[in-house]
Formats: C-alpha cells, structure tokens, sequence
C-alpha cells in the first residue's frame, strides 16, 4: 500500500477515519480526523480507503503478516497436515467430520479497529470457505464453533445453512455450551 496526501484512511487500532495531510518520517504521517485536528500515525496502523487524485507517492509502509493464510488451509493436504481447528476425523464407522472455529481471535492476529460488521464479515466469509470445503470434499459432518456472544454470528451462520437447505442443530451441549452448530453435510 502507498500512501499520498490527500488519502482517505481508516485507523487499524482505532474507530475512525481521516485524510493523510503530511509527511513526519518514512514510517509516520499526519492524518487530519474529522474534527480537523493532524495528528501523527504509523503508516503501518493506516488502511486506504480512497486514493487521492495525486500520484506522487509519500511512503510505503511494512505491512504486517496475518495470522492465517486461508487458502493454504483449505487446499488437499494429508488429513495430519491440517490445523487443529479444522483437522477432520473418522468417528463413528468412518464418518468425516470438520470442525471450525468462527471466533475473531482463532482467524486474525490483529482485528483492533475492526467495526463490529467488518468482524463478523471475515468470519462469515471463513465460514463459507469451510462450508463449500465439507461439500466437496464429502464430509458428513461440519461442526461450526461460533460462540454464544449476543447471537449475531449464530444467527447469521443459521440463516445461510437454512437458505442453502442444510439440516442444523445445536451443537452437543457437554462439549461446546451454546456455542456451537452441527452441520448434517450429506
């Protein structure tokens, strides 16, 4: 990502937004908020929402390495290759089962800053991923960890397997609380 005055950002850390007025170094700007204070942030903190008409380039920030690369997860690997969180194993007379975690800190390293749509849309989109895995890849059984928080996530997860005609239920109780829905894949 470059960066140039005139620049609208959002702030990774923060709730927010602004306008990159000018150059403090190679590795920070002053971004003008909304109440038409400058203040200085690291680039590396700065997302681009809109690019100014500008093409002189201020600075290149170091982007940090996120947590997880999904498409290295969801590609055919050996069964023990696969991470925890979405190891698939034989149980009752060979039955395949995958189990996903939705909650937001098993997916990113950082989602400070992060509105509570934009969150829920990456664990959406994680969850779609995993579900069209399951499908093809002839598993019985997905186990969607979602949590109990105030239903939002739960109630979403719900409304795609309902539109897509999946049969669902609550997860086991003794092993996931409320927090969990089973997914009957065939």
């Amino acid at each position: 990502m470059n960066l140039s005055i005139g620049d609208k950002v959002s702030f990774l850390n923060e709730k927010g937004q602004g306008i990159v007025s000018k150059i403090i170094n190679k590795k920070m700007v002053g971004v003008t908020i909304q109440d038409g204070f400058e203040l200085p942030f690291p680039i590396s903190e700065l997302i681009l929402i809109e690019a100014s008409t500008k093409k002189e380039i201020i600075a290149k920030p170091v982007e940090p390495e996120p947590k997880a690369d999904l498409t290295k997860l969801f590609q055919k690997k050996n069964f023990s290759d696969l991470p925890k969180k979405s190891k698939p194993h034989a149980q009752n007379n060979g039955m395949l089962e995958m189990e996903i975690n939705l909650h937001i800190e098993e997916l990113l390293d950082n989602y400070r800053g992060m509105s509570n749509a934009e969150i829920i849309n990456v664990q959406l989109k994680y969850f779609q991923k995993a579900l069209d895995k399951a499908v093809t890849g002839h598993f019985k059984k997905l186990v969607v960890i979602h949590g109990v928080g105030n239903g939002r996530l739960k109630h979403e997860v719900r409304t795609i397997l309902s539109s897509e005609n999946f049969r669902f239920y609550d997860g086991s109780y003794a092993k996931y609380g409320y927090g969990a829905t089973e997914v009957i894949i065939s």
